[in-house]
């Protein structure tokens, strides 16, 4: 089956509890700088923008850990409907792997 990670943008705080989970579940340790997501910040505007890295395996461990849940693990075919119904420059977008 091919999943899918959806990354809502608008939804994410920026707490990076993802990067630490991440980082736990692939190396054993607690340390962001390992993770295969990352957050950007924009502090001036208040933007968090959660980003997979291409080494990701799409587990779903930070799905299963998100407080608030900005990233969510779908398969494929949900991930592009919500696609196709979501606006011009709104997110979720989905990062597929299969």
């Amino acid at each position: 089956m091919r999943k899918a990670i959806i990354l809502d943008a608008d939804a994410c705080t920026g707490c990076r509890v993802c990067e630490l989970i991440c980082s736990m579940a692939k190396h054993g340790e607690y340390n962001p700088k390992k993770s295969y997501i990352r957050v950007i910040a924009n502090i001036d505007f208040g933007v968090y923008l959660p980003v997979l890295l291409t080494n990701c395996d799409f587990c779903g461990e930070c799905t299963e850990w998100c407080p608030v849940e900005a990233i969510s693990l779908h398969d494929a075919g949900k991930a592009a409907i919500m696609q196709r119904k979501s606006k011009i420059g709104q997110f979720p977008i989905p990062f597929v792997r299969g």
